[in-house]
């Protein structure tokens, strides 16, 4: 799920794995062979990862959002530097 929620924050990254891992005539994924033209199975784990990380965008398809969740590794970080101090003493407001 760690990976996922990164794929998750990089919306170019998200859709070029999506768009490339797809299945062939047989079945297989397109992108995923190893050294002897061996391929995974359609969906591989790639394609199941990209699926997930998608599914963590509150906008659905090609989009991710734009303030993350809270429970989320983005929106943990996003709150921390939220409630960090300014300089003066007084904390950044949404």
């Amino acid at each position: 799920m760690a990976l996922a929620n990164i794929l998750s924050e990089m919306p170019d990254l998200l859709e070029r794995t999506l768009a490339e891992h797809t299945p062939d005539a047989q079945g297989f994924c397109r992108e995923c062979r190893d050294a002897t033209g061996v391929s995974a199975t359609w969906p591989c784990v790639t394609r199941e990862l990209a699926e997930q990380a998608r599914s963590m965008s509150s906008d659905g398809p090609g989009t991710v959002d734009e303030r993350p969740a809270e429970g989320t590794v983005a929106g943990r970080r996003r709150a921390r530097a939220l409630s960090a101090p300014l300089g003066n003493g007084r904390h950044r407001s949404i």
